[in-house]
């Protein structure tokens, strides 16, 4: 008899920053504040980003490890309706064997104070992948908010 095993094969991280939505969603889809923000010196930087931003339009970001290996993140927006949601596919080359391609679905909800930000990101092939991933956008958000609350 086989044995199959299941998993979630989504995650969801969410974080309140202190700025309105419009600034957040800004922040997130303009390169250079992309740049600026997403990345540090003891993980990684990224070097340079290209956005066609709209339902269909490709995204690609390029950066390097802090031992200055090269990698890239790239996808299709599936969903662009500002300052509210951002839908994307996501696709990375690193790893062996290469990752099928996952969905990202970033949402802004305005509250009394700033903005809730809701990453759902959806279609990992495995359990370490996802909870890879999961450190990953913790980590992401928490660069997002320090630099719209410095």
């Amino acid at each position: 008899m086989e044995a199959t095993a299941t998993f979630d094969d989504t995650v969801v991280c969410e974080i309140d920053i202190d700025a309105p939505p419009a600034r957040v969603f800004e922040a997130w889809i303009d390169p250079a504040q992309r740049l600026a923000w997403w990345g540090d010196d003891a993980t990684y930087r990224g070097t340079r980003m290209e956005s066609d931003l709209r339902v269909g339009g490709r995204w690609f970001t390029e950066g390097k490890s802090t031992q200055g290996k090269p990698f890239s993140v790239y996808g299709t927006y599936t969903r662009v309706e500002p300052p509210a949601a951002l839908g994307f596919t996501w696709n990375h080359d690193w790893g062996t064997p290469p990752e099928p391609e996952s969905h990202v679905l970033i949402e802004f909800i305005a509250t009394s104070s700033g903005t809730h930000v809701v990453v759902t990101h959806s279609g990992f092939a495995s359990a370490p992948s996802r909870d890879a991933h999961n450190q990953g956008w913790i980590r992401v958000l928490g660069w997002l908010r320090g630099y719209l609350q410095h």
